[in-house]
């Protein structure tokens, strides 16, 4: 844009009034005529002056437009004309009137927003579930992680988790021993375009992964399936690197024998202290324990125990050792039906 145009566009004291509410903040249209105090036309027709000039910049919001100033700095100092000319104008003082009318704008803008939201409290999280799902959050957590980590589902059933963990994690692993199952995880995986997961059917008390080879094992509901909850734990422990980690979602330790045969669970849920235990007895470190809260459990439609999540940490001096798997191998699950407090403890 020559200089010609850019002066013609700063010759009127109302766009430099303008240029000036603008580069403290976007406002729109409206806004803008509550400042200025002119009519609507007006502003408008500044407004296309100075945006022809190269002088502003807007962008849609819904139905509103909002204008700003460039940003003067985005090179570092102020360098062209037109930097030069808006770092000037940034510095100017905007006056009493103009900025007691710029505060009452934004105290309204904020009145208004405060009382959309107060509005549609009680149903706010309804609207975000239904325009994002229910678990945005938590696949934005999970890059938290490091990207380059290996890890496995084991007992990944259907593949729920799956999704979330290929678009995280260079390599997943995905374990369940029974066919079918793997068939509708790899329908799941397939249908996202993941390329990056591999599917074994194996026994989770002999998990078909190498030695030392996973950074993250993630077991969601998994252990009150199987047979021996010790050689689950061990193999977990076998698996993992130095230093990785395992998280494990269980039921508390229940007596909803109804529950129980719907699901055709081994255990009726653990005590938490008690699978703590034997994961401490297997060799990992500092096993945190906490419950998940009931609100974000189930749907209602019919009783479900209590779940608690354990998070613990491979010890890098005792991956594998024989004493301990062979310790662990004696927690055999009990005849299905039997309470899981019928564990007997044989790690102090």
């Amino acid at each position: 844009m020559d200089a010609a145009t850019v002066f013609r566009a700063l010759s009127d004291e109302t766009r430099r009034r303008i240029l000036q509410l603008v580069l403290k903040q976007e406002l729109s249209v409206s806004e803008l005529v509550a400042c200025l105090g002119q009519p609507q036309s007006t502003v408008s027709r500044h407004l296309k002056v100075l945006r022809d000039a190269s002088l502003i910049r807007d962008r849609r919001e819904g139905t509103t437009v909002l204008y700003t100033a460039p940003d003067v700095h985005r090179h570092g100092a102020a360098s062209g004309l037109q930097d030069r000319i808006l770092d000037w104008l940034a510095h100017e003082e905007l006056g009493s009137v103009l900025e007691d009318r710029l505060r009452r704008v934004l105290a309204d803008r904020q009145h208004r927003s405060s009382s959309f939201f107060a509005g549609v409290s009680d149903r706010w999280d309804q609207m975000r579930i239904d325009a994002f799902g229910s678990a945005f959050h938590l696949e934005a957590m999970v890059r938290l992680l490091p990207r380059e980590w290996v890890v496995a589902d084991i007992g990944t059933g259907t593949g729920f988790l799956l999704p979330m963990l290929g678009d995280a994690f260079q390599r997943v692993i995905a374990i369940d021993p029974v066919e079918e199952m793997l068939d509708a995880a790899r329908t799941h995986a397939e249908s996202g375009g993941h390329r990056n997961i591999t599917f074994r059917q194996g026994d989770l008390s002999r998990l078909p992964i190498s030695d030392a080879s996973v950074d993250l094992v993630v077991a969601i509901l998994v252990l009150h399936h199987v047979p021996s909850v010790g050689e689950a734990i061990s193999e977990i422990g076998r698996v993992l690197r130095p230093d990785g980690k395992v998280l494990i979602v269980e039921q508390k330790a229940h007596d909803l024998l109804d529950f129980q045969e719907r699901m055709q669970d081994r255990w009726t849920g653990f005590e938490p202290d008690e699978l703590e235990r034997i994961v401490r007895g297997a060799g990992f470190l500092d096993a945190q324990v906490a419950a998940l809260p009931v609100s974000s459990q189930g749907s209602g439609k019919f009783e479900a125990p209590e779940l608690f999540t354990m998070i613990a940490g491979r010890s890098s001096g005792q991956a594998g050792d024989a004493e301990i798997e062979s310790k662990n191998r004696g927690y055999q699950s009990p005849a299905p039906g039997n309470s899981a407090n019928a564990i007997t403890m044989e790690i102090d």
